[in-house]
C-alpha cells in the first residue's frame, strides 16, 4: 500500500540516509527513534513538505514522490492539530473534506459514521478553544479520516496527553483500524504506544534504519546495542561464548555463566541483553520449571516505578528485574537480601560485538 524506497532527504544539516519501509493495506507500521533520529524528516518527505534527493514514494502502486500535498491521498494527524479557532468542530471537519474537493454525498455518510465511532457528536457545535486535549485528538482523527485517505500518517498525536487518556485513544484507534481497515504509518518515540498499535516497526537512529521487522522480534531481539538501549533493555553486559552444544550456548558474563539459544560461534564476544520483565525472583531457589538459568543474587537497590519496581541485583554481573509491588513485599526485597534469579534461555539474547 505505502512504500518508501531508498529515500534520502536533507533538512538543514540533518540527512536521512536511504530509508526504505512498506506498510501493507490495513497494517500499522510504527517508526520509532529518539529526538533527532529523523522521524519528522521522514514524515515530511512522505507528506510532500520536503523534496527527496533520491528515492521513491508509492501509494497503492502509484508514484507520489513529486505530487503536491493535496493530491497524495494521505491523511495526517500532527501532534499540534491546528484546528481553525473561528470555525466550529463541524465546520472544521467539513472544511477538511471540501478542501480536497470531495463531494458532500461522498464524505457526509463517512463523517456521520466517524462521529458516531469516536463519540464526538456532542462536540460538533463547539469551538475548538473549548475542547480538552483528548477531545481535540478525537476531532483530529475524524478530520484526517473524513476524506477517506488511502493511508493515514500519525505524528506523535498523543504525546501531550496524560497516560490514562493516551491509552483510551490507543484503544479507539485500534477499533477504528479494525472496523475501517486503516493503513497507518505511526511516528512515535514511545515503545509502549508502538507495541500497542503496530504490526511492524522501524527503528531510526541518526537518520538511518537501525532495525526493522515484526514488533515482537524487535522488542525481544534488538540487533545492536544502541537499539537495545533505546528500547529500554535493563541488562546489557559484555560476555563471551565458552561452550556450544546443539542449539544452546553457554556465555560467560562477569563471574557467572548463562545458557542462551544459539547459534553463536564458540569464543564469540557478545553483549548479553535481558529484559527485566523476563527475570523472575525467588527466595526458595525456584525449584522446578523449565528455566535453565538460576543465579544466586544479592539485592543492591530498589527503584520505584509505575507499575513495577526495578530491582538491581549482583548476580556475578549487574542484573535488573522488574517486579510488582506485592511480589516485592512478599519476597521481602531489601538491599542485601539474597534471592534466586530465574531466567529462561530464550530470554537471554546475544548481540554480536563489533570491533571498535
Amino acid at each position: 500500500m505505502l512504500e518508501v524506497d531508498a529515500l534520502r532527504v536533507s533538512a538543514g544539516r540533518f540527512r536521512l540516509h536511504d530509508v526504505s519501509l512498506s506498510v501493507g493495506r490495513g497494517e500499522c507500521h510504527a517508526v520509532l527513534g529518539p529526538s533527532g533520529a529523523g522521524k519528522s524528516t521522514l514524515l515530511a518527505a512522505i507528506l510532500g513538505v520536503l523534496v527527496p534527493e533520491t528515492g521513491r514514494i508509492r501509494l497503492a502502486g502509484a508514484d507520489i514522490t513529486t505530487l503536491p500535498i493535496e493530491r497524495r491521498g494521505l491523511g495526517y494527524v500532527p501532534q499540534q492539530l491546528g484546528l481553525f479557532p473561528h470555525l466550529t468542530v463541524r465546520e472544521n471537519l467539513v472544511y477538511s473534506a471540501r478542501a480536497r474537493r470531495i463531494p458532500a454525498a461522498r464524505f457526509e455518510p463517512v463523517l456521520e459514521r466517524l462521529v458516531a465511532a469516536t463519540g464526538i457528536g456532542a462536540l460538533l457545535e463547539r469551538s475548538p478553544r473549548t475542547l480538552s486535549g483528548g477531545e481535540r485528538q478525537r476531532v483530529g482523527l475524524v478530520r484526517a479520516l473524513a476524506s477517506q485517505p488511502q493511508a493515514v500518517l500519525l505524528d506523535e498525536p498523543f504525546a501531550a496527553l496524560d497516560e490514562a487518556l493516551r491509552r483510551d485513544l490507543w484503544w479507539l484507534l485500534r477499533a477504528l483500524r479494525r472496523d475501517w481497515e486503516l493503513t497507518i504509518l505511526l511516528v512515535t518515540h514511545d515503545l509502549a504506544e508502538a507495541y500497542m498499535l503496530a504490526d511492524r516497526m522501524t527503528v531510526l537512529l541518526d537518520g538511518r534504519v537501525a532495525q526493522q521487522g515484526d514488533r515482537m522480534e524487535i522488542y525481544t531481539r534488538p540487533a545492536m546495542p544502541d537499539v537495545a538501549r533505546f528500547l529500554g533493555v535493563e541488562t546489557l553486559e559484555a560476555g563471551r561464548v565458552v561452550a556450544a552444544q546443539d542449539d544452546l550456548v553457554t556465555v560467560e558474563v562477569g563471574s557467572a555463566r548463562l545458557t542462551a539459544l544459539g547459534p553463536v560461534a564458540l569464543g564469540a564476544e557478545v553483549l548479553v541483553s535481558i529484559r527485566g520483565e523476563d527475570v523472575a525472583l525467588s527466595r526458595t531457589g525456584g525449584a522446578g520449571g523449565s528455566a535453565r538459568n538460576r543465579l544466586l543474587a544479592r539485592v543492591v537497590s530498589l527503584r520505584e516505578g509505575s507499575p513495577l519496581r526495578c530491582v538491581e541485583l549482583d548476580a556475578g554481573f549487574p542484573l535488573y528485574a522488574l517486579v510488582t509491588r506485592p511480589a516485592s513485599e512478599e519476597l521481602a526485597l531489601r538491599p542485601g537480601a539474597v534471592v534466586t534469579a530465574v531466567i529462561k534461555a530464550p530470554a537471554v539474547h546475544l548481540i554480536p560485538r563489533r570491533s571498535g
